[in-house]
């Protein structure tokens, strides 16, 4: 709630692209602050205005927050990983392939929260563990310390702590 109120409060024109690029950035924070609060409409909508606002601004870096179409989508899986929308998550995330002008950061965090969603779906499971291992690759550090990244390793040893066969996965956990 207060987190809530202090976004309410706050009101930015978009009279600029610099302007529309933070009022977007603000978007985004709405729109997940809703996704967490089970608010998946309101999020729905938050996000598809800051779609709009990264329409007109493309890629941009005003205020070094990172704002475009490739962030919202990002946000967009953040918050609909926390909705539980696994289908929604993998599919927006296939849509986003390359990443290369992200920093290694955002990239290993995308294919953390893609991973994620691939070991919800049953057809798609095998390829989680591919997700952390590319996004070890990235920036390795964002997979050793994220708690997600770490839980999500830890469940997919578990459900395959008979199979032997994946050798990069117990390394991974390993390293981690």
């Amino acid at each position: 709630d207060l987190a809530q109120a202090e976004l309410d409060a706050i009101d930015v024109p978009t009279t600029s692209p610099e302007s529309m690029q933070l009022a977007g950035t603000l978007t985004l924070a709405r729109a997940l602050l809703a996704a967490v609060d089970s608010r998946t409409a309101d999020a729905a909508a938050m996000f598809d205005e800051a779609a709009r606002l990264a329409e007109r601004t493309g890629e941009g870096d005003a205020f070094e927050m990172g704002f475009g179409p490739t962030v919202v989508a990002l946000w967009r899986m953040y918050g609909m990983l926390e909705a539980g929308d696994y289908k929604r998550v993998a599919h927006i995330g296939a849509a986003l392939h390359p990443l290369d002008h992200l920093c290694p950061l955002w990239q290993a965090g995308y294919w953390v929260t893609y991973g994620r969603a691939l070991a919800r779906l049953q057809s798609r499971r095998h390829h989680a563990g591919q997700a952390l291992r590319r996004a070890e690759e990235i920036c390795p550090h964002r997979v050793y310390r994220d708690s997600f990244a770490r839980d999500l390793l830890t469940e997919l040893l578990a459900r395959s702590w008979r199979d032997t066969a994946d050798r990069d996965l117990h390394d991974l956990a390993r390293r981690a």
